[in-house]
């Protein structure tokens, strides 16, 4: 390692007050012998020391990804003014923290130093395990429901498609209305399941291309689309895309009726999907997207939840308004397009 010693004394008290000030998180800097030569309050409470603990204290010996055997190449491998993230464990005194660290290379007076942000990210990771483990308990719970209800579920049906061609009774419609109830439940459950997987690669898609290939899909029966603003091209998920206009249709025919007249609009920063129903009490309006909540009796709740997690896989933004007729409304914001 190198010879040559940092201290405090050589960078001003101007620059560690204005960096401080600036980035408002946990603050480590270190110079060419790899030893900490500042850190400020923020950083030095993540391991419940203060700040003269650390002082000194080589940089490997808090993250263990840096190897002292090679820190000088590592060292060597900066450009002046080099920035690198990464998310990694600090560790000291029986403290372990997953943090989000940039490390910035700057020469001050002739000197180099690495001056590096720590932003504790415990709880976001706590939130990814978390995540991760409901979406494996959803995938085999909705993998038991489906090998355990379909093929029960498919006799049932054809019993009951065999009674009807014979025998003409209106206990065996509200069977068959339930059996397809069950058979719809089971199927959104699957593809909430399945919206659980992340979005995949987004290439330039044709906006209304994907509408109509959507609409199509659906049982629309006397339902109208129409498309307004000009056809665009945006980054998407092309499947994804197109099963979120699949639910977006299917809520307006399931709220509003199979007459329904449905507007898909293109805009500068998204597009629209509005309806001509009853539309959404704005009470109810921020509930909507949660998982299970319906004011249909007859409606699942998985619809919209699997709209919003679209949404979000693709770093859009969606809000439930009121369209120009009175319907609901739903706006898709923070796409991107393609000139």
């Amino acid at each position: 390692m190198s010879d040559g010693d940092s201290k405090p004394g050589d960078l001003s008290s101007e620059f560690f007050q204005q960096m401080v000030e600036a980035v408002g998180v946990g603050v480590g800097i270190y110079g060419q012998d790899g030893r900490y030569i500042y850190v400020n309050d923020s950083y030095a409470e993540l391991f419940s020391v203060t700040p003269a603990d650390l002082i000194g204290v080589a940089i490997w010996e808090v993250a263990p990804e840096v190897d002292p055997d090679t820190f000088d190449a590592y060292w060597d491998s900066f450009a002046d003014g080099d920035t690198r993230q990464a998310e990694t464990v600090h560790e000291y005194s029986g403290n372990r923290v997953p943090v989000a660290t940039v490390t910035t290379q700057r020469t001050i007076d002739g000197a180099p130093y690495h001056f590096g942000t720590i932003k504790d990210i415990t709880e976001r990771k706590a939130q990814e395990r978390e995540i991760q483990q409901q979406n494996e308990r959803l995938e085999n719970f909705a993998g038991l429901v489906s090998h355990d209800l379909r093929n029960p579920l498919n006799v049932a049906q054809g019993y009951v498609d065999m009674l009807q061609a014979d025998i003409d009774r209106d206990e065996l419609t509200l069977v068959d209305n339930a059996l397809e109830r069950m058979d719809s439940l089971v199927s959104e459950l699957l593809q909430l399941a399945r919206t659980n997987t992340p979005v995949g690669e987004t290439d330039p898609v044709s906006l209304f291309d994907t509408v109509t290939k959507a609409w199509d899909s659906v049982a629309t029966i006397d339902a109208d689309l129409r498309l307004a603003g000009s056809d665009t091209q945006i980054l998407a998920d092309e499947s994804r895309l197109r099963e979120l206009f699949e639910n977006l249709f299917r809520n307006a025919i399931e709220h509003a009726g199979a007459d329904v007249e449905v507007t898909v609009e293109a805009q500068s920063d998204g597009f629209s999907v509005a309806d001509d129903g009853p539309g959404i009490p704005p009470e109810e309006r921020d509930r909507v997207f949660e998982t299970g909540f319906t004011t249909n009796p007859d409606g699942t709740g998985f619809g919209l939840n699997i709209v919003q997690q679209i949404v979000t896989g693709h770093d859009w933004e969606i809000q439930a308004t009121e369209s120009i007729s009175g319907g609901a409304r739903f706006a898709i914001t923070g796409v991107k397009t393609v000139d």
